[in-house]
């Protein structure tokens, strides 16, 4: 994306600074649709899921400045059933939301045929998880779109949908354990990522779509602290994205320390196998305000 490095955009808790982004395309049908975002410490490696049944994983390369360089190496592989077989391209394939454990471990959310699998890696076949089948009742396309570590063995899952037009639906998950909260919901946007960004706080992506609005983008803060059994969570804005970074449908965050110590967020897209919307891979340096 010819946006040019260094681009500041400024919100009420830091700043972030463009540090690169591309647009990912391919002629392989099965290409696109890509949610939830994994991205190795090191940052060379990244690995995202398809809402058709997909592991989507590349190798990244960055200049001398560290900023996005290339997409040098990318595949996509079948996400696997417990029985082994890929999970389709039916209401079984729509994958969501995607966790990696302090194991290695990786937890896959998905929606419509709502559960919970977990892997031993993107080769492996799956496992379900104890509490899986809490999620069973919710609307068919509105299901867990973050799931985040909070620690000690527990995680938190955030869906799209909830109990009223202001809340919606999260549980803290440990074991056959959850215990059920509030994320708040102001009509328009709905958080479709979350990763854990130090100690004490969590970001969450959070995207909203009307055809009177619009696309919108946007990150907040969240204190892992106040995360608790029924709590009405109240997250702070850390900024709106806009010009002249692109808005399209981000459903991946991941974030990691770069070389410098800087704390270094990529965002990507999802398409939704649509020729109106685009794949970008964007990332940023955060810059937090002291």
């Amino acid at each position: 994306l010819a946006l040019g490095a260094g681009i500041h955009i400024h919100g009420a808790n830091g700043t972030l600074i463009y540090r690169g982004g591309f647009e990912l395309v391919s002629s392989d049908v099965r290409f696109g649709g890509l949610s939830g975002l994994i991205i190795t410490r090191d940052g060379s490696t990244l690995v995202a899921i398809s809402d058709r049944g997909w592991w989507y994983r590349s190798t990244i390369a960055y200049d001398q400045g560290g900023n996005l360089a290339s997409i040098n190496v990318a595949e996509l592989l079948p996400i696997r059933s417990v029985d082994g077989q890929s999970v389709g391209a039916g209401d079984w394939s729509d994958a969501e939301a995607l966790l990696r454990l302090p194991s290695g471990e990786l937890v896959v959310a998905f929606e419509r045929r709502h559960r919970l699998w977990r892997y031993s890696d993107i080769h492996s076949s799956a496992r379900p998880t104890l509490a899986g089948s809490i999620f069973s009742d919710l609307p068919h396309n509105r299901g867990i779109e973050a799931l985040v570590m909070l620690g000690e063995g527990r995680s938190l899952a955030l869906a799209e949908s909830g109990p009223s037009n202001s809340s919606l639906s999260g549980w803290i998950l440990k074991g056959k354990k959850a215990e059920v909260l509030h994320y708040p919901y102001d009509g328009y946007f709905r958080p479709s990522d979350a990763v854990r960004i130090d100690d004490h706080r969590i970001l969450i992506l959070e995207r909203g779509y009307t055809k009177a609005r619009g696309v919108g983008v946007r990150l907040m803060l969240l204190d892992v602290r106040t995360v608790k059994a029924g709590a009405h969570l109240q997250p702070l804005t850390l900024i709106e994205l806009g010009a002249p970074i692109p808005l399209d449908n981000f459903e991946g965050l991941a974030a990691r320390t770069g070389p410098s110590g800087a704390l270094l967020l990529y965002l990507l897209s999802d398409d939704n196998y649509s020729p109106r919307q685009r794949t970008l891979l964007l990332m940023f340096e955060f810059a937090e305000y002291q």
